[in-house]
């Protein structure tokens, strides 16, 4: 009953069975502990009071496995519960009342680590988001060639097997800071999110989101729902590029990718208007990160800080950021989390090279 609680008290931003190993995880850590799963559950009812802290004793090389991810046990349990957006754990701080914060120094001494969501705030932006309009191409653009004439780059060696995985991009939809829907796992190179209601609920290309139903919708999401119409397109490339276009007649989407930012040379927190019928190449580019993973001078830490490049978000309809006075995507009424899941895999062969005594997270 305990464990199902503390499922249903999620912030939505995870799919069931994510979360759901993830409370499994912490409660098997936590069930030798009197009270302190008691303490949990006050601190998830009464989020703004004054709470301990909640701990468990830090892994070899402080992550933890979910299903198929490694992080940071505080940024897992801070996304679950708190910010459905959070990406990595250079967006947190501890509050000053924490007692265990996380450390990602290599403090072997450090036995308990805190992940009571209430113990970290976000990090102030230190500069502020900007608005620009994209490299655009138009309807003219050549169309991308069948997966069948593609031939992997002999150069990037590193993305010549991407397609046989299962599911190159996992697709979360979100209406404000709650998660709707099951997530969607892309097999196919071509990628529609769409907001009809495709009654085929087992195409493999075809994201739907009229079919999601959400008993709490307010009225400002139905509205911006009603423009989606034929939504975004999705391609991945056979060199591992991937390319989005806005396949609407009359709704914007606006796209936020750092990967794509450091490629124009543009600020992290540059927001893209992609207006009707307009697309953007290489929104992930598999060349520039390639580079980034493989940099000889890098280390465990600079390595880790790129998962961030391995998300993109799409807004329908409205921005967020300065130009539109709402700082962060969970304002918008209905919005995307894409994650590109080859890149992490690469993340995580890397870190093992460059620690190969921390390559097994304990449990």
């Amino acid at each position: 009953v305990l464990r199902s609680k503390i499922v249903n008290w999620k912030q939505g931003h995870e799919d069931n069975e994510h979360s759901q190993r993830a409370v499994d995880f912490l409660i098997k850590k936590l069930k030798n502990s009197e009270g302190v799963l008691d303490s949990l559950a006050k601190v998830l009812l009464n989020p703004y009071l004054p709470s301990p802290c909640i701990t468990i004793p830090p892994s070899v090389d402080k992550r933890i496995q979910i299903v198929y991810r490694k992080e940071f046990p505080h940024v897992v349990y801070c996304r679950l519960w708190r910010f459905a957006d959070l990406q990595n754990y250079h967006e947190l701080i501890p509050s000053s009342q924490c007692r265990y914060p996380f450390s990602s120094g290599n403090n072997r001494s450090q036995k308990h680590v805190c992940i009571n969501p209430y113990h970290y705030d976000r990090v102030p932006s230190q500069v502020l988001p900007s608005i620009i309009e994209p490299r655009i191409n138009n309807e003219n653009t050549p169309p991308t060639p069948p997966l069948s004439m593609c031939s992997p780059d002999p150069y990037s060696p590193q993305f010549s097997n991407h397609h046989t995985l299962s599911s190159w991009c996992t697709i979360n939809y979100y209406e404000y800071s709650s998660k709707v829907g099951d997530q969607f796992r892309a097999s196919s190179s071509q990628i529609f999110v769409d907001g009809y209601t495709s009654p085929y609920r087992n195409f493999s290309n075809r994201f739907s989101l009229g079919l999601l139903e959400n008993i709490k919708r307010q009225k400002g999401v139905e509205f911006v729902r009603e423009s989606i119409g034929r939504g975004i397109e999705l391609i991945e490339h056979c060199n591992g590029d991937v390319s989005i276009r806005n396949r609407s007649w009359s709704c914007s989407v606006f796209v936020q990718s750092i990967l794509y930012n450091r490629l124009i040379g543009s600020n992290d927190f540059t927001i893209h208007h992609l207006p009707r019928r307009q697309s953007i190449h290489s929104i992930f580019n598999s060349s520039l990160f390639a580079q980034l993973v493989n940099d000889p001078l890098a280390t465990y830490e600079s390595i880790l800080d790129l998962t961030k490049l391995c998300s993109i978000q799409v807004s329908f309809k409205y921005g967020w950021g300065y130009e539109y006075g709402q700082r962060e995507i969970t304002s918008t009424p209905c919005w995307l989390s894409i994650l590109i899941n080859e890149p992490l895999r690469l993340l995580d062969a890397r870190l093992q090279q460059l620690q190969p005594q921390q390559a097994t997270t304990s449990s």
